[in-house]
């Protein structure tokens, strides 16, 4: 999974966030504003984002007086973040959301966007957990496989306007094109959402809340290390 991470997002760095907004139809921003809520980032905190990408998260979080530290598994995109000199920034780290080189209990809150899908779940849980410090939060969301009454509309989404976003991106000779137009099918393997609670819950998280986002075109967990 890290081979397709890679070759996916290898060279999206330059118009990934162009890309984002138009293949989430702006709702990234909602998604990223409830991930700051969940969690209650504050004043002081020490915040680990896994898979920061361009920083967009830590743009949002700078006015909160935190400090962040973002991993990503692509060195392009974090050079874009490191352009962008975010002051709440501690670091930007290259490396692997299932090997996290950092200590045990090393943070107040971990954040983590669009990295369940490509990773073994239940390692990923760990690792979280294990550099989270006792009581720290944590909150995840991704894409994931249309179920429920709103499914029709989500795979509408999933399989209408993500391709005709691969469309306009590719006729402005974007790289991130073909990024989207593996998405969709991505999106229908994934199973992360059924493994992840309980994944979590192993490791010590509790008070796990599961909500859908955007009338389920992705899927949030947040929660509390003991």
């Amino acid at each position: 999974m890290h081979q397709m991470a890679l070759g996916i997002f290898g060279g999206l760095a330059d118009s990934y966030e162009l890309a984002l907004d138009v293949a989430t139809l702006v709702q990234d921003r909602y998604w990223k504003a409830w991930t700051i809520r969940a969690v209650g980032i504050g004043p002081g905190d020490s915040v680990l984002d896994i898979g920061c990408g361009t920083c967009l998260l830590e743009e949002s979080l700078d006015r909160l007086g935190c400090q962040v530290v973002g991993i990503d598994l692509t060195e392009r995109m974090i050079r874009v973040g490191q352009s962008k000199k975010v002051s709440c920034v501690e670091g930007l780290v290259v490396g692997d959301a299932e090997s996290l080189p950092f200590p045990d209990s090393s943070f107040d809150a971990v954040v983590s966007c669009y990295v369940p899908k490509y990773v073994n779940v239940p390692t990923f849980a760990k690792e979280a957990s294990r550099v989270l410090k006792p009581r720290g939060r944590l909150a995840v969301y991704d894409f994931s496989r249309p179920s429920g009454p709103a499914s029709p509309l989500v795979r509408l989404y999933l399989h209408g306007a993500i391709p005709a976003a691969a469309c306009l991106l590719s006729l402005a000779k974007s790289e991130a094109a073909a990024t989207f137009n593996e998405l969709p099918g991505i999106v229908e393997g994934a199973r992360w959402g059924q493994v992840i609670e309980q994944a979590f819950l192993e490791e010590g998280v509790r008070a796990l809340t599961r909500r859908k986002l955007s009338a389920g075109v992705v899927t949030a967990f947040s929660g509390r290390k003991a």
